[in-house]
């Protein structure tokens, strides 16, 4: 497993789907090019899909930035729905090899493709997530949930991720739909301690 699969840090961060949903909220997201799914409408968990450009060579700038924005729009979609947690359920994000259609690269023959001609790299960011109104309990300084049915997996807090992201992809800040949320729930203290251990930010790992 490669390490930006592995690892969904913010701070140093030919798939087809057979049902999807959710076009109107695309006209109004501040990126596009995604495609995304509702996998369980009871326990609000939702496949978002951020498919990337065709690369000569392999960019790991690139794999980091199809993940970046699958997990933005995985934040967005969640502060549409009035959530203000998240939780990666699974991460299926790849880098694929792409031989390009033409003539000279289809070859039944691969070590007679012209690689530097023909192949082509494409990344895909792909994260199923449940969202959550209020936040679990989590490990100690860390995002790790302790305990639960989702138990080892990482509570990402929605608006935060929607600001750092956009922040980091100088994203029209115009378009800020949801700056006067709070990652911390009204009956929450901000400054209790307990209370922020579960609202860190962003986790430095995600754990499938």
């Amino acid at each position: 497993m490669s390490n930006y699969k592995r690892n969904i840090s913010i701070f140093i961060y030919a798939l087809v789907l057979i049902s999807c949903s959710s076009t109107n909220n695309q006209n109004e997201s501040l990126i596009d090019g995604y495609i995304e799914e509702l996998i369980d409408e009871d326990k609000d968990h939702y496949r978002v899909v951020y498919e990337g450009s065709d690369w000569i060579n392999k960019s790991d700038a690139e794999a980091q930035k199809v993940l970046d924005y699958s997990l933005f729009r995985s934040a967005e979609l969640s502060l549409e729905n009035d959530f203000r947690f998240f939780v990666i359920l699974s991460n299926d994000s790849e880098t694929r090899e792409l031989i390009k259609d033409e003539p000279a690269c289809n070859q039944e023959n691969q070590e007679e493709i012209n690689k530097k001609r023909c192949l082509r790299y494409k990344s895909i960011g792909d994260l199923t997530s449940a969202f959550l109104e209020y936040p679990l309990e989590v490990e100690p300084e860390t995002n790790i949930i302790r305990k639960g049915v989702y138990e080892g997996k990482a509570l990402f807090s929605s608006i935060e991720v929607y600001r750092v992201i956009a922040r980091r992809y100088n994203m029209d800040r115009s378009g800020y739909r949801f700056q006067e949320q709070s990652s911390v729930p009204d009956h929450m203290s901000a400054s209790d301690p307990s209370s922020q251990s579960h609202v860190r930010d962003i986790p430095a790992k995600i754990t499938n």
